[in-house]
């Protein structure tokens, strides 16, 4: 006589709470603010699409996300630098005099630069704990 176990739908749905105990199990003791971004936004989209619908996501689609993140924050920092330029050409104008604190522009380019590969560095580990939550998503013990 053989006995099949019964699997309804149900038991092939995984929690949210279940999704977040995988991206939680994935925090190190170390301070890694790139991990923390990966888990923060991973959470994020679990809390504001669920489980059933994240799990769905294509690469494509999570690309895109973090180009869409990517292009916001760089508009934002390039306005906040051109409004600072401005601000000191018109005191410049006002003053008859260069100023001697200006916007230093290199710094400002190699912290654009180590935020873009600290994104792209996200992006990895978001999409690393994706496959891992979709992994456990579709398994039926």
């Amino acid at each position: 006589m053989s006995f099949v176990k019964s699997v309804s739908f149900m038991d092939l749905q995984m929690t949210s709470e279940e999704a977040v105990q995988i991206i939680i199990s994935y925090l190190t003791d170390k301070e890694d603010k790139v991990v923390d971004v990966a888990l923060n936004m991973c959470m994020i989209d679990l809390a504001s699409y669920g489980v059933d619908e994240w799990v769905t996501w294509s690469d494509f689609e999570i690309v895109h996300l973090f180009r869409n993140v990517a292009d916001d924050t760089l508009t934002d920092l390039i306005d906040e630098i051109m409004s600072k330029s401005a601000g000191e050409d018109i005191i410049d104008e006002l003053l008859g005099s260069n100023q001697t604190e200006r916007i230093d522009y290199k710094r400002a380019l190699s912290g654009m630069k180590n935020g873009s590969v600290d994104l792209f560095n996200a992006l990895i580990k978001y999409m690393e704990l994706h496959e891992e939550v979709k992994g456990h998503y579709y398994l039926v013990e």
